[in-house]
């Protein structure tokens, strides 16, 4: 299936619909088609850093950093080991456009420990149910890790992100997405599907603040 580059981002007001749409064959990514029933889904494993999410209510989940521990990166052999926890930036706690953009960077980094790690706890926690396209991530995750399975590479990139208003109220942030090349392990280590090829995407984030800090409402491709 045809993998899509950097795309051209037209200013017209970001329609959810249509993006996520689109986003649901190509960004989610084509790789954890068989492991969702539907639509494929993939835009990647992020990079790490360490973390809290923005501001939890005491019953959100949080992720827990591992002290001291060598991180192993996933293979063939078995899944990654003490996966580097991803920290929010405390600008990424302000509703300031640096604030956005550094949300957004932090929530791809999140996208990326769920990928490594099978949990999706906090990605959910930083997602609006009503945003398609980040469930559709957190079900696929969920069935890639199903069953003794594993997903090795997929990490991402994120060199580029402006965050805008938008005429609703919310925050749009359009961003550029390099993840490298995805593989889902059975149990046995042998390629569960055909691996997914590097990509190099634009997306459009739609956030929204409230008191627990921003949380994603919409999230699609550029085309």
């Amino acid at each position: 299936m045809t993998l899509h580059k950097v795309f051209t981002f037209s200013r017209a007001r970001f329609s959810g619909r249509h993006y996520r749409a689109v986003a649901l064959l190509v960004l989610v990514g084509l790789t954890l088609a068989g492991c969702a029933g539907g639509a494929p889904a993939n835009p990647g494993t992020a990079s790490s850093a360490a973390a809290e999410s923005p501001s939890p209510s005491p019953s959100s989940p949080s992720l827990t950093p591992t002290p001291s521990a060598v991180y192993k990166p996933a293979d063939a052999s078995g899944p990654a080991q003490n996966v580097p926890v991803p920290v929010l930036p405390e600008v990424a706690k302000t509703e300031t456009k640096e604030g956005a953009e550094a949300f957004t960077r932090y929530w791809f980094s999140v996208l990326g420990h769920a990928y490594e790690t099978g949990d999706t706890a906090v990605l959910s926690n930083l997602s609006k149910s009503e945003c398609a396209f980040c469930q559709g991530l957190v079900s696929d995750i969920k069935a890639a890790w199903a069953e003794g399975k594993w997903i090795s590479g997929g990490q991402i990139e994120i060199p580029a992100a402006t965050a805008n208003s938008s005429t609703d109220g919310s925050t749009q942030v359009v961003l550029q997405v390099l993840q490298k090349e995805l593989v889902i392990h059975n149990q046995d280590g042998s390629p569960y599907q055909d691996k997914t090829a590097a990509t190099n995407t634009g997306s459009v984030a739609m956030l929204q603040f409230a008191d627990a800090g921003w949380v994603v409402h919409d999230l699609g491709l550029i085309r």
